[in-house]
Order: C-alpha cells, then structure tokens, then sequence
C-alpha cells in the first residue's frame, strides 16, 4: 500500500479565475437547476495546458474557495484580472440576490453532501490508519469548502450547519496530532491557522 500523502497542488490563479468566470455566467440558471455539481469546460490558456480543453467540476462551495484564495491572493493578480474578478463576483451577487431561498438551499445540500463525504472517510480512517493518513490532505478539502460554505449562508442555515460540524470536528480532533501545512505550501498565508486549524495537522498513526 502507498505511504505516500496525497498532494494537493494550488491552483494558479488564472486557473481559479478562469473556473470562477465560467460558472458566474451561468450562476442563475445552476442554482435554478439545483444540482450541487456542474461541470465547466476551461480553454487551455485558462489552465495553462498546452492544447485542447479542460474539464472541472465546480459547485457553490468550490466557487467560494476560489473567491476566498483569490482574495487573499489579489497582489498576484493583474488590472485585467482583478477586474475580471470583480465582474464575476458581481454577476454571482445578482443571481443569488433574486434567488436566495434557491441558493441558501443549494448551499445546504452540498454541505450535508460534503459532511456525508467526511463521515464516511472518518469511518474508513477507523479501519485503516495508514490509508486515512495518505488520504487526509485531499479529503479535507471537503472541510475547507463546507467553511467557506457557512460563511455566506443565513443566520437559520449557519447555525443548522454548525450544529452538524461540530461533531464532525470533534471526530477530526480526536483524530489528528500536530503537523505542518498538509497542502501546497505556497498557498499557507491564505489559510491561517487559527480558522484553518485542519489544515496544519495529520491523522495519528502509522508514519507515511
């Protein structure tokens, strides 16, 4: 078995911004539709590949990590982009401004999904020390987005979703011990360790 850790690599922020502009065109009619995950295609350019397209599945929480990282990335970014930026972020704003019970309510599924998704790895970890350990740097970034998800639900659905985390966190507490920043390092300044406090450790158990 591997001992290896997963990596997650950061994205480039052209590659965020690319998948944050695709899915704002289409915000409105993605909420309406109401499933969590929808695919965009990104040129090349947008995720410096060389030739053909690229496919990615976004969601609600996967476009408000990309917001959080660009934000607290916006030195990198040029005029142009910034005020790419700032275009989508508007376009995302007034589509969830005339459906915001839809989008509070798509928001809400996609982070009992992501719960869901880390239960079943907590479970899994309860088997298998050694795989939860190479696994957790790509799990809990089911974590991450279920946070950037709380910050923009209501005050009803925020404390709904705190409820549920709580447990959550308090397996993950019993599980981790102290470690380093378990993704890209270049991206640590944009997570800091107080708020992103899973983010700086591992499971406990066999040594990768």
């Amino acid at each position: 078995m591997a001992n290896i850790l997963s990596t997650v690599i950061a994205a480039a922020p052209e590659t965020d911004l690319a998948v944050v502009a695709a899915m704002a065109g289409q915000f409105e009619s993605y909420i309406m539709r109401g499933e969590v995950y929808r695919t965009v295609v990104l040129p090349a350019t947008a995720d410096g590949g060389g030739t053909g397209e690229s496919r990615i599945q976004s969601s609600v929480g996967d476009v408000l990590a990309r917001l959080h990282k660009l934000t607290a990335q916006s030195a990198l970014l040029t005029a142009v982009q910034k005020e790419g930026l700032t275009d989508a972020k508007t376009q995302i704003e007034e589509a969830t401004d005339r459906l915001p019970s839809h989008y509070q309510a798509l928001m809400l599924r996609e982070a009992r999904a992501r719960l869901n998704s880390l239960n079943w790895y907590l479970d899994d970890c309860s088997e298998n020390r050694r795989e939860c350990r190479v696994q957790y740097p790509f799990e809990i970034r089911n974590r991450q987005r279920i946070a950037e998800i709380g910050k923009a639900l209501d005050e009803a659905g925020a404390a709904a979703l705190a409820t549920q985390l709580a447990t959550i966190d308090q397996r993950l507490g019993s599980l981790l011990g102290g470690g380093e920043f378990v993704w890209d390092a270049a991206v640590a300044q944009v997570y800091p360790r107080e708020e992103y406090w899973y983010l700086y450790a591992l499971p406990v158990g066999p040594d990768p």
